[in-house]
C-alpha cells in the first residue's frame, strides 16, 4: 500500500485530489450555450490571466470557446435527455414511457371499444313458421312487448326456435347462468356464413360516423357477458335475459352483444422455433381487449387457440398450471400508436411457436365518446340461416340500445401511465387489501375517474354471527303479518310442438306432457275435481300393531280384519299403495302428536291423514289380522292412534303413462290425429279420448267421462291435442293456490334452490303458516291449530313480471313422496261451499308504471254477490250508480256494473273474482341454503362504486348547456365493461358487486325541488366590486368547493364548510352569505346538512341567477319567521344545530364533517 500511495502522490499526474482541486471552482450546473461560454471565460481569466487575455469578439480564441460551448450544450442536452428518458417520472417520449412501465410489469392500456347490449325490438323470417293459432308468421314483423299482439312472446320464440341450431329450442340453451342477479341464457343461430359470425353496421355518434359490429357472446366461466373467441363458420349467438320485472323491462328480452371497431386478421409463419419470439403487427389503434391467436393446419384451418396471458417476463411459472396443462401462451405488448407485439415464451414454461398462425384483432376509433339510447335505434341486421329442412332462409332483426354506454376510452396517456404504473406495482396487480380495492380499479380503465370500495361482508367474522338479508336471498326470513289472502286459480295453459320423427314425439311426451303430472298444480287439480270415496258407512277403525319413526303397521277392522284393494268390494277397494286415508276420532277427542287428546287442547286437530305405503296380500291376512312376524299387513306413513275411525279414502294418483299408452299416443300424433287424455280414477290409469268423443268445452266435468257415443260428450280431458296439419297445440289444465300479502310482506322463492337437512333426512321448505287464531267463518270459532302450506313456485305474469307480493302454495308434503299430508286444508280455511257468496276475493285492474295492465286487491264490500243474474231485480230494488255485481255460477262467472241511466247491468272486465278468503293472519318462513347464504367466515362481498369519466363530462356539459340529461351506466353495463379484467385480479373468495354512481345536484333549478336554494349575500359597502362580479365569484367559489377531487360517494354536505370557503375566497368584498330554500314550506336552515347515498356524489347546479345581493339579513330576506330548524323528518335532508348565519370574520366552518374517502370504508 505504501508503494502505491507514494507512486500516486509523486508520479501520477491525474491523481483524484488534483483533479478535485482543479475543478472545485467549476460550475457544473451550466448547460446552455451562454452559460457555458461565460463560465469558460471566467475560468480562464481566473486561472490563466497572463496566458489568455484576448477576449474580444473578433478573437480566434473566442471562436474556439464558442465552438466548445456549442458542443458542450449539445452533449449536455443529450445526456440530460437520456437521463430523463430513463426515469418513468421524467420520461416524455411515448416509447420510453411504455418501456419503463413494462420494467415494473405494467402494460399500458390501449384504447377501449364501446361495448354493450342491443335488445331485439322486432323480428321476422322468410321461413314458414306457425304459432299456436295456426297463423303463418313468414315475412311478418313481430314486435317485442307489443300491446296490440297478445301472442308476441310465443311468436318471437317460435321464429327464433326455427332459426336456432338443433337442440337449442327456447328453454334449452347452450349456456345458462345468473349474471348480476339476472337470469341469462345463450342460444346459437344456424347462421350459414363461412366467415366470422360478425355483422357490421354504422351509426353517427357525437356527429361522427362510427363502425360497430354485432358479435357472438358467451357467459362461460364468467360473471358477465363477453365476446366469444372468433371462429369462422360458427353460428351467431344471442342471449335471453329476464330480471323478473316483465317484458317491458330493459333487462328482459333477447339481446346481441356489440362492439365498436372492425375485426381484422393477419397470417404469419414461424419457420424456426426461437426463444422469446416477437411478432410485430403493423396495424394502429388495436384496442386493449380484442386479440386472439390461432395456429393453422396445412389447409389454413384453425386447429388450436393460444392463450393470452398478462405477462411472460419473469412470471412464466405462474402459468405453468399442471391442472390446465396450459403451455400455448403469448403476451400482447403495447407499442406507440396502439400497435402491438405478440411476445412468446422461452420454451421452459411455455411452448415455442412453430408453424402458421392467424391473429385476429379489432381496430377501434381510439376516442372517448358516449352512446345514448337515442343514438342506436332501428338497427336492422339480416342473418342468413339454414332451416331444419336444409332450405336457406333469412332472419331479419331490428335492435336498439336501451341504456347508455360510456365505456369507450382513448389510449392511456403518458401522465396516466406514470401515475398508475407505480400503483399497480405496489398492489402487485391483485386486489387483496382494502387499499388494493381503492387503487386497482382505477388502473383497469382510463374511463374510471373515481372509485370507492366498501366491504359489505368481511371474511374472518365468526360463523355464529348471522348476517341478515331482509330480501331473503341470503338469509332466513321469519315474518308475521295479518293481510294475507288465499285463493285458488283454475286455468288452461298450452304449448306447441312439431316433430320430424318418432323419437322427437317421445321426447315431447316425456318432457312436456308426462312431467306436468308431477307438478303441484296437477295433484291439486286431482284432489279438487275427483270425488273422495266415503268410508264412514263401514264403521271401521284402525288397529295399530307396531310403530316406528313415521311408520305404523296394522289393519282396518269392523268386527274383524277388512280386506283392501282389489280384494274388497266396498270403497276400501281404493285403499291401495299411494292412496290417502282420512281418520277421525272415535269420540270427542282430537289428534295431537300421534295421540288422541282432550278436545280443545292447544293445536289439536279434528282429523288426521295418512298414506298407505305397503299392503301385504289382501291387507287382512285372510281375516287373521296381524302377520306371523307380529306386524300388521297394512303400512301407513304416519302414526295413527289405535281405534281411530276411517272416514274416507282418496285413490292414488298415477303420475306416469304406461308403455302401451305412450306407444298409442306416438302413433296418433304421427298420424296427426286429434285426441285427449283423461284420468280413470277407478282404474288408476290414463286413457285416450278419441276426437269423436272429445268435448270442446273448457269446463272440466266427469259426467261424460269414458263416453264412447261419438257425440263429443267427454269433458274430463286433462290434455287436449289438436293440430293444423303441421304443428300440434296441447292444452292442459292446472289448479294453483295463491297466497298473497296486500302490503305487509314480500316473498322470495328460488325454484332452483333445494335445501336438504342432513339431520332430519328431509328437505327444508319455505312455508306459509295460517295461524290458529284465524276464525272459521261458519262457526265464528278459531281454527284452533296452525295450517301449513308449502311454497311451490313464484307468480309470473304473462309479460314476465314476477310479482313478489304473492307466491304459489301447495298442500304440505313433509316427506316429498308426491302425496300430500292433508288435502283438505283449503276447505278448512275457506269453506268454499258454505256461505258461498262470502267466499270470494276480488281484484281491480290498474295500469302499472310500465303501462302494463295488472290487478290489485279490491274490497269485497264493493260487490253484491249472487249465484245467477236472474236473482237480481233492478226494477224492484234501488241500487247506486256503478254498483258492482258478481254472479258466480260456472255458466256465468261474470262481473257486471249497474247504470242508473239505463237501469241495466253491463259486463265489465275491470275486475276479477277468485274463490278464496282475505284478512288472514299468517307466518311466512323462508330458508336460505348454505350455498347461497352469506357465509362471513369465508366470503367477502365488496361493493365497488364507480364514476365514469364520460358520464362526468356529459353531466357537466348538460348542467351548463341543457339538452338531454345523461344517465349513468347500469350495474349490468359496468359488469360487462370491467368485470372481465377485475374478476381476474380479485381473491377467489371475494364477490364484487358493481354500482354506478350518479350525481346529486344541489341548489340550482336542475336540482330536486327540496334542494333548490338561493344564496343571499351581504356585500361590503366599502368595496368597489360590482354586484355582477360578486355573483360570478360566489358561483366560482361554489364550483371549486364541489370539485370532484373534494368529494367522495356517500359524503355529507355541511353548509358551514361552504360558507367558510366562500368567505375566505371573497373577503373582504363579502360580509355574510346564507342559503335559503326556494320551496315553500321549507324553513330556513333545512339545507344546512344534506346527506348523499352510497351511490351518489354532490355537484353544484347553482348559477349566478341563484345568488342574490342583499343589504342586510332579516326575516323577509330569509323567508322565515326567524326560527332555525334543528331537525327534520325528510328522507333526503337533515340539519344541524348552531348559528344560522356565518359572519365575515369566520375562517373555519362551524361544524366538522365526517365524510369518507377513497381509502376508507372498505
Amino acid at each position: 500500500m505504501a508503494t502505491t500511495d507514494r507512486q500516486n502522490r509523486l508520479l501520477v499526474a491525474e491523481d483524484w485530489r488534483k483533479i478535485y482541486q482543479s475543478f472545485q471552482q467549476a460550475d457544473f450546473k451550466s448547460y446552455d450555450f451562454e452559460t457555458l461560454r461565460r463560465t469558460m471565460v471566467a475560468y480562464l481569466r481566473e486561472n490563466y490571466p497572463d496566458d489568455f487575455n484576448d477576449f474580444v469578439e473578433s478573437s480566434e480564441y473566442v471562436a474556439l470557446i464558442d465552438l466548445i460551448a456549442y458542443v458542450a450544450q449539445a452533449l449536455s442536452f443529450r445526456v440530460d435527455l437520456n437521463a430523463r428518458e430513463n426515469f418513468l417520472e421524467t420520461a416524455e417520449r411515448r416509447n420510453s414511457v411504455l418501456r419503463l412501465a413494462r420494467l415494473i410489469n405494467y402494460n399500458a392500456k390501449r384504447n377501449l371499444p364501446a361495448t354493450g347490449l342491443l335488445k331485439i325490438d322486432a323480428i321476422s323470417t322468410t321461413q314458414d313458421v306457425a304459432d299456436s293459432t295456426g297463423t303463418n308468421l313468414a315475412n311478418s314483423n313481430i314486435i317485442w312487448n307489443d300491446s296490440a299482439n297478445s301472442n308476441y312472446r310465443e311468436q318471437f320464440t317460435s321464429i327464433l326456435n326455427a332459426a336456432n341450431q338443433t337442440g337449442q329450442l327456447f328453454g334449452s340453451p347452450r349456456e345458462s347462468g345468473d349474471i348480476g342477479g339476472i337470469s341469462t341464457a345463450v342460444y346459437t343461430l344456424s347462421s350459414n356464413q363461412t366467415d366470422l359470425p360478425i355483422f357490421s353496421f354504422n351509426k353517427d355518434v357525437g356527429g361522427v360516423s362510427r363502425q360497430f359490429e354485432i358479435v357472438s357472446s358467451t357467459i362461460n366461466n364468467s360473471e358477465s357477458i363477453y365476446e366469444s373467441s372468433p371462429v369462422p363458420g360458427t353460428g351467431l349467438t344471442y342471449t335471453y335475459r329476464s330480471d323478473g320485472s316483465g317484458d317491458s323491462s330493459n333487462n328482459t328480452g333477447f339481446f346481441f352483444l356489440f362492439k365498436q371497431g372492425s375485426m381484422q386478421q393477419i397470417n404469419f409463419a414461424v419457420e424456426t422455433a426461437v426463444t422469446n419470439y416477437i411478432k410485430s403487427l403493423s396495424a394502429s389503434n388495436v384496442n386493449d381487449t380484442d386479440v386472439w391467436l390461432y395456429r393453422l393446419d396445412q389447409f389454413g384451418q384453425l386447429i388450436e387457440e393460444w392463450t393470452k396471458v398478462p405477462s411472460l417476463s419473469g412470471n412464466n411459472a405462474i402459468y405453468n398450471s399442471l391442472s390446465k396443462a396450459e403451455r400455448n401462451t403469448y403476451n400482447v405488448v403495447t407499442r406507440a400508436n396502439d400497435a402491438i407485439d405478440l411476445v412468446f415464451g422461452d420454451g421452459n414454461f411455455s411452448n415455442l411457436p412453430l408453424g402458421t398462425f392467424r391473429a385476429y384483432h379489432r381496430v377501434s376509433d381510439n376516442a372517448k365518446f358516449a352512446i345514448q339510447p337515442a343514438d342506436m335505434q332501428g338497427i336492422t341486421v339480416s342473418v342468413p340461416y339454414t332451416d331444419a329442412n336444409g332450405a336457406q332462409q333469412t332472419l331479419t332483426i331490428t335492435v336498439g340500445l336501451k341504456s347508455s354506454v360510456y365505456n369507450s376510452a382513448a389510449t392511456e396517456s403518458n401522465a396516466s401511465i406514470k401515475e398508475k404504473a407505480g400503483q399497480v406495482y405496489y398492489s402487485q396487480n391483485r386486489m387483496i387489501t382494502a387499499e388494493d380495492y381503492q387503487v386497482v380499479p382505477l388502473s383497469v380503465s382510463q374511463e374510471i375517474v373515481k372509485v370507492r370500495s366498501v366491504n359489505r361482508s368481511a371474511s374472518g367474522i365468526s360463523r355464529a354471527k348471522e348476517v341478515l338479508d331482509p330480501t331473503g336471498a341470503y338469509s332466513n326470513v321469519n315474518v308475521f303479518a295479518e293481510d294475507g289472502m288465499l285463493y285458488r286459480e283454475e286455468s288452461t295453459q298450452q304449448f306447441t310442438f312439431s316433430f320430424n320423427n318418432r323419437s322427437e314425439i317421445q321426447s315431447t311426451i316425456d318432457v312436456s306432457v308426462e312431467a306436468k303430472l308431477k307438478e303441484a298444480y296437477a295433484r291439486q287439480f286431482y284432489y279438487l275435481k275427483y270425488a273422495t270415496k266415503d268410508l264412514s258407512n263401514l264403521s271401521a277403525t284402525w288397529n295399530s300393531t307396531t310403530t316406528s319413526t313415521n311408520t305404523n303397521t296394522g289393519y282396518f277392522t269392523s268386527g274383524g280384519a277388512l280386506v283392501v284393494g282389489d280384494s274388497a268390494t266396498s270403497n276400501l277397494k281404493y285403499a291401495k299403495v299411494g292412496s290417502l286415508i282420512k281418520f277421525t276420532s272415535p269420540d270427542t277427542r282430537e289428534f295431537l302428536n300421534n295421540k288422541l287428546v282432550t278436545a280443545g287442547t292447544d293445536n289439536a286437530e279434528d282429523r288426521a291423514w295418512a298414506k298407505i305405503g305397503a299392503v301385504v296380500l289382501d291387507g287382512a291376512n285372510a281375516g287373521v289380522g296381524n302377520l306371523e312376524d307380529g306386524t300388521g299387513p297394512v303400512t301407513i306413513n304416519d302414526i295413527i292412534p289405535d281405534g281411530s275411525v276411517i272416514n274416507a279414502v282418496i285413490p292414488a294418483f298415477t303420475t306416469s303413462f304406461s308403455a302401451t299408452l305412450e306407444a298409442d299416443i306416438v302413433d296418433r300424433i304421427e298420424a296427426y290425429e286429434e285426441f285427449g287424455l283423461r284420468y280413470d280414477q277407478d282404474a288408476e290409469e290414463w286413457k285416450v279420448i278419441t276426437s269423436t268423443n272429445l268435448s270442446t268445452s273448457t269446463i272440466f266435468a266427469t259426467a261424460g267421462a269414458g263416453s264412447t257415443a261419438g257425440t263429443n260428450l267427454d269433458a274430463s280431458w286433462w290434455f287436449k291435442f289438436t293440430n293444423d296439419g303441421n304443428t300440434y297445440t296441447v292444452v292442459y289444465r292446472k289448479l294453483d293456490y295463491i297466497f298473497e300479502s296486500e302490503g305487509q310482506n314480500k316473498f322470495h322463492y328460488d325454484t332452483q334452490e333445494k335445501i336438504y337437512d342432513y339431520k332430519t333426512g328431509k328437505s327444508v321448505k319455505d312455508t306459509v303458516k295460517i295461524l290458529k287464531t284465524n276464525s272459521i267463518v261458519s262457526t265464528g270459532n278459531s281454527i284452533g291449530y296452525p295450517i301449513t302450506w308449502q311454497v311451490v313456485d313464484t307468480v309470473v305474469e304473462s309479460d314476465g313480471f314476477q310479482d313478489n307480493r304473492k307466491v304459489k302454495v301447495g298442500f304440505h308434503d313433509d316427506d316429498d313422496d308426491g302425496v300430500v299430508d292433508n288435502p283438505e286444508i283449503f276447505d278448512i280455511v275457506v269453506e268454499p261451499d258454505t256461505s258461498v257468496s262470502a267466499k270470494f276475493v276480488f281484484f281491480e285492474k290498474y295500469i302499472s308504471y310500465d303501462t302494463i295492465e295488472r290487478y290489485r286487491f279490491y274490497a269485497a264490500t264493493n260487490f253484491i254477490v249472487s249465484e245467477n243474474e236472474a236473482d237480481i231485480n233492478v226494477n224492484s230494488t234501488v241500487y247506486t250508480d256503478g254498483q258492482l255485481f258478481y254472479f258466480y255460477d260456472s255458466a256465468e262467472d261474470v262481473i257486471k256494473k249497474y247504470s242508473t241511466t239505463t237501469n241495466t247491468l253491463t259486463t265489465t272486465t275491470d275486475y276479477i273474482a277468485k274463490r278464496g278468503r282475505s284478512s288472514i293472519s299468517f307466518q311466512y318462513r323462508h330458508n336460505a341454503g348454505q350455498e347461497t347464504r352469506i357465509d362471513p367466515s369465508v366470503s367477502n362481498i365488496v361493493d365497488v362504486y364507480m364514476l365514469e369519466r364520460t358520464y362526468d363530462n356529459l353531466f357537466r356539459i348538460w348542467l351548463q348547456d341543457g339538452g338531454g340529461k345523461p344517465e349513468a351506466s347500469t350495474s349490468d353495463q359496468l359488469r360487462i365493461s370491467y368485470s372481465g379484467t377485475l374478476d381476474k385480479l380479485k381473491s377467489l373468495s371475494d364477490q364484487v358487486v358493481y354500482h354506478p354512481v350518479k350525481y346529486r345536484i344541489l341548489f340550482g333549478s336542475d336540482a330536486d325541488e327540496e334542494l333548490q336554494a338561493t344564496f343571499k349575500v351581504v356585500k361590503n359597502t366599502k368595496t368597489n366590486v360590482t354586484d355582477a362580479v360578486i355573483r360570478t365569484r360566489v358561483i366560482a367559489a361554489i364550483n371549486e368547493f364541489f370539485a370532484l377531487d373534494n368529494w367522495d360517494f356517500g359524503d355529507s354536505f355541511y353548509y358551514t364548510e361552504l360558507a367558510a370557503y366562500i368567505h375566505n375566497q371573497l373577503a373582504p368584498d363579502l360580509l355574510t352569505a346564507v342559503i335559503v330554500p326556494n320551496q315553500s314550506g321549507q324553513a330556513f336552515g333545512s339545507l344546512f346538512q344534506i346527506n348523499s347515498a352510497a351511490d351518489e356524489i354532490f355537484i353544484s347546479g347553482a348559477t349566478v341567477d341563484d345568488v342574490s345581493i342583499i343589504t342586510a339579513l332579516g326575516a323577509n330576506q330569509l323567508a322565515s319567521s326567524g326560527t332555525v330548524v334543528t331537525s327534520t323528518s325528510t328522507a333526503t335532508t337533515s340539519t344541524t344545530t348552531g348559528s344560522a348565519v356565518s359572519g365575515s370574520t369566520t375562517t373555519s366552518s362551524g361544524s366538522s364533517s365526517s365524510s369518507g374517502s377513497s381509502g376508507s370504508g372498505y
